[in-house]
């Protein structure tokens, strides 16, 4: 998932070439680069609802792992959405300490981490820990060290072929629409 989301689409209908006849390289360029620059963005913003879907995690966590980089120029009429390779804590997967460890909702199914905790001492009387909620494990044998619990990346998420499929869909059909509504703008502006 290094290279980004890649969305490909067939723009050169008789619509789109007579509108592009009648600009010249430079504003045809700009034209062209804001026109994907406008649907990168669009698809940025599909991008976040889809996979808060997906990892069922609020919409508001998606949007710090998606961006748009690099921007598209006139130049390179090139954009990329892109998805962090980081785990995402547990702590954001409505995690919920039980008697048994911490119950989290990942990838819409419910799941048991057992042994993981939340918060310290016996259970029926636990406190704050002071470590921002978040969930931790024991890695070693003793009560120390521990490692805090990892869910899954939002990379993980675009890759898989469902949603990658609606994104690359809806990225096609943002595209067209913005090519034609930028060539229209420019071509009105040039007269």
């Amino acid at each position: 998932m290094s290279d980004g989301l890649v969305v490909t689409a067939k723009w050169q209908t008789a619509e789109v070439k007579a509108l592009m006849r009648r600009l010249q390289a430079p504003r045809l360029n700009q034209a062209l680069s804001v026109a994907v620059n406008d649907s990168a963005r669009q698809l940025e913003s599909k991008s976040e609802q889809v996979i808060a879907k997906r990892l069922s995690i609020p919409s508001k966590r998606a949007k710090i792992g998606i961006w748009v980089r690099p921007y598209s120029t006139p130049k390179t009429l090139t954009a990329s959405v892109r998805g962090s390779k980081s785990p995402i804590p547990l702590s954001a997967f409505n995690a919920q300490e039980t008697e048994d460890g911490v119950v989290a909702t990942i990838w819409g199914a419910k799941l048991l981490h057992p042994g993981a905790f939340i918060r310290g001492g016996g259970f029926p009387d636990r406190v704050e820990l002071k470590m921002g909620g978040h969930v931790f494990h024991r890695i070693g044998a003793k009560r120390l060290p521990i490692q805090r619990s990892k869910g899954a990346a939002i990379a993980e998420a675009m890759a898989e072929d469902a949603i990658s499929s609606v994104l690359v869909s809806h990225g096609q059909q943002r595209l067209m629409a913005n090519l034609k509504r930028q060539l229209d703008r420019y071509t009105r502006s040039s007269r």
